[in-house]
């Protein structure tokens, strides 16, 4: 007995099929680029330490993904340039003050800015040269665990986050920094 196919079924195979096919090619790595190192962060901050920490949390999320092997320049496919260009504290919400014509800072968004670039060194050619921020909030009290604030935009709040903890300004500098290596990492694995 034959079998006669409708052309509704093809179509739908082959939009199955093409699916596939493009959902597998997401996020894949060239065919060259196994290894990455990492340079050392540059800080152009007046911030201390900034460089460091983003370069602590750039390596353990590589270690982590296990996208790409991290090694040392001089064996690696290719290299991760980050560059901290500005750090900047600025009021975000404002409440007015009792009896006065004064607004009263309530909330303070710190924002971490870097340029990114990730070299083949084995076609030497950039793969990427971008920019990219990320943010941290913070209040004026003396613990960001009971601010109030959703301090990382992640809508959890205090008790709700476990990453809400310790004093207001480094917390708030220790997320946006979490944020920004994660947006790197993200931007290195999706590229292709």
């Amino acid at each position: 007995m034959k079998r006669f196919i409708k052309i509704g079924e093809v179509s739908l195979a082959v939009l199955f099929l093409s699916a596939c096919g493009y959902y597998s090619l997401k996020g894949s790595l060239p065919a060259n680029i196994a290894s990455i190192s990492i340079s050392p962060v540059i800080n152009e901050t007046g911030e201390f330490g900034v460089g460091e920490t983003v370069n602590e949390q750039i390596s353990d999320l590589l270690i982590r993904e296990n996208v790409l092997q991290l090694a040392n320049e001089d064996v690696a496919d290719s290299r991760l340039n980050i560059t901290i260009t500005s750090v900047k504290d600025e009021p975000y919400t404002y409440t007015a003050s009792g009896n006065t014509e004064y607004e009263q800072v309530e909330e303070w968004r710190i924002t971490v800015k870097a340029k990114i670039v990730w070299y083949d060194l084995t076609r030497d050619e950039a793969l990427f040269d971008i920019t990219k921020q990320e943010w941290g909030a913070y209040g004026t009290g003396v613990d960001i665990g009971s601010d109030g604030i959703d301090n990382d935009g992640d809508l959890l709040i205090d008790s709700e986050d476990d990453d809400e903890f310790g004093s207001p300004r480094e917390s708030a500098m220790r997320l946006a920094i979490k944020k920004l290596s994660e947006d790197i990492i993200s931007e290195v694995t999706s590229t292709w």
